[in-house]
């Protein structure tokens, strides 16, 4: 299997899984810190000084994994007030924390203006309203982005966020509103610029670069129709990570195609603004795997099932239950018997509902009870997307590869413990 970097910096490299297994159990996740380096320092190297990066702790929000991105990366994007607390707890200053979200509570927005946040990407004239009246009472103008779903429909992102009818952001015919309730609240509401999140999982280059040429679009007409000046362009994300097969994004094309509209756009605009990529998945996801262990087999009317000690309720992506439009099986591993022969089965979790399939029809070595399965690329949307005590199971452990050590960097947690 493949977890550590291509340096060989990884820890990984040096110790047995079996050892792993046996000093800290099943299930897991395990991150390998160096891979994230890695990533980060891949999207460092392409896009160079043309963009800021932010690192988007939806995907993955352990406290250990945001104190080691610390000092490589330029932010954070936060999507609620939980993340703020989390973000901060890590060491970050409130300027480096992007705030989206299209719910929002006043208590939220209040907490975030008065710790000081960076930027606060507004998704509706309500959330201008609410914050215009939060100016108010605290006597403090805030920094905004209006967030605008755009009107282009981007076909290749697997899960689209804008171009249609959708909860995020301000439509862009809608502009108009927006600006107008802006020159209305100019002594509460700071313009800043603007955020487009299109969608997410997008595995082709072409179509990454058309979205980065149509957010600029998106601020050239407020520059022109308006007279808005954009000084913070989030041009959202959306790199897409494989977990069924090993296809990878070619990154220098894609920093090629970017820079290229970035340099055009400055030729147009009279500000300089910041550019800003907020990356979640792309970061983190390959980083991780999650680890479960084989306790039963049967065999059930011409099908073989392996039963798991994890299941859909430590990874919900894996099952296929976490907005995947097809159910597809993630790449797996054995990892007590990696060369033995391959069999079809189904790999099932413990768990008492017909959902619970982590594998269906999935080649795999051959698994024997007692065997350890890797789930691939599980370093994102895992944990804290999952249902973690549905039907009372314990959490897993999730454990940290630097380049000296394995550290458990959160401890499992009964369904007791939360009472």
């Amino acid at each position: 299997m493949e977890i550590t970097t291509r340096n060989g910096k990884s820890y990984l490299r040096e110790i047995s899984f079996e050892n792993i297994v046996h000093q800290f159990g099943t299930p897991f996740y395990l991150y390998d810190l160096n891979n994230i380096y890695e990533k980060i320092q891949t999207i460092r190297d392409y896009f160079g000084d043309s963009i800021k990066l932010y690192y988007a702790i939806k995907a993955n929000s352990n406290l250990e994994i945001l104190k080691g991105m610390k000092e490589k990366v330029d932010g954070l994007d936060i999507s609620s007030y939980g993340e703020m607390e989390q973000s901060l707890l890590a060491g970050y200053s409130p300027q480096q924390l992007s705030f989206a979200g299209p719910g929002k509570t006043c208590e939220e927005l209040e907490g975030a203006i008065n710790e000081g946040i960076g930027i606060i990407s507004v998704e509706s004239l309500r959330e201008m309203d609410d914050i215009k009246e939060i100016s108010s009472k605290l006597g403090r103008k805030v920094d905004i982005a209006l967030r605008v779903n755009p009107s282009l429909l981007i076909k290749e992102f697997a899960i689209k966020m804008g171009g249609q009818a959708t909860q995020f952001g301000i439509d862009e015919e809608k502009l108009d509103l927006a600006v107008a309730y802006l020159r209305e609240n100019e002594n509460h509401l700071n313009f800043k610029g603007i955020h487009v999140y299109s969608g997410t999982q997008c595995l082709n280059e072409e179509a990454l670069v058309k979205n980065v040429d149509n957010v600029l679009e998106i601020a050239k007409r407020l520059e022109n129709e308006f007279n808005l000046e954009c000084a913070w362009i989030n041009l959202g994300g959306g790199f897409g990570v494989s977990y069924h097969d090993n296809q990878k994004l070619n990154i220098e094309k894609i920093a090629e195609g970017v820079k290229k509209a970035i340099e055009n756009y400055k030729r147009f605009t009279k500000c300089n603004p910041n550019f800003v990529f907020e990356l979640g998945r792309y970061l983190v996801a390959e980083a991780g795997i999650y680890v479960t262990k084989v306790v039963s087999t049967k065999e059930s009317r011409g099908k073989l099932y392996f039963i798991l000690d994890g299941g859909m309720n430590h990874h919900l992506a894996a099952s296929g239950n976490f907005g995947q439009v097809l159910k597809k099986n993630f790449m797996v591993k054995n990892l007590s018997n990696p060369n033995d022969e391959i069999v079809n089965c189904n790999l099932a979790g413990p768990l008492c509902t017909t959902l619970d399939i982590l594998g269906r029809d999935i080649a795999v070595e051959s698994p024997r009870v007692g065997d350890a399965i890797a789930f691939l690329n599980s370093g994102s949307y895992g944990f804290t997307s999952s249902p973690l005590f549905f039907l009372g199971h314990e959490t897993p452990v999730e454990l940290l590869a630097t380049s000296d050590e394995i550290k458990i960097i959160r401890n499992r947690k009964k369904l007791t413990d939360i009472n």
